[in-house]
């Protein structure tokens, strides 16, 4: 009964970290918390029959813990920007036609030194290509000189 439960909260929380990933563009670490909870649908899946009670315990309450922290973890740390709402907030003051692309991740430096992953995108208007970093944690954005 377990071992479904188990194994049916970590497909959940999978899906749900995915869904984040491409919702933010990829700059989010969550793979870790990926494998993580492959290893334990593995885990409930292939090796619970084979281990003592004591042992089918404290597995069940490592897996609990983690089932708890993952998606509270990964909440907390969101950044306040999505992708759309970066571009957004970027071309909020633009008069139309215009065309953004290239979509892509860029690393970025803040204040304090700290790297960290960001947007980066270009805006198309008559014919004219602006390109823009985002901070997504921050919403602070500059355009980038060629």
């Amino acid at each position: 009964m377990y071992r479904r439960l188990i194994i049916i909260a970590c497909l959940i929380e999978v899906s749900f970290l995915l869904f984040l990933q491409y919702r933010y563009n990829n700059i989010l670490d969550l793979f870790p918390f990926i494998g993580v909870l492959v290893f334990f649908m593995v885990l409930s899946y292939f090796l619970k029959v084979q281990l003592s009670k004591k042992r089918k315990e404290i597995v069940l309450l490592l897996q609990t813990l983690f089932l708890i922290f993952i998606p509270i973890y990964t909440i907390t740390t969101l950044p306040q920007y999505t992708y759309e709402r970066a571009v957004d907030k970027v071309t909020q003051n633009l008069e139309e036609p215009y065309v953004v692309n290239k979509q892509k991740n860029t690393l970025i430096e803040d204040e304090s030194n700290e790297i960290k992953k960001g947007y980066m995108f270009s805006v198309e208007k008559n014919s004219e290509v602006t390109s823009f970093v985002f901070d997504p944690w921050t919403g602070n954005y500059h355009e980038v000189q060629d």
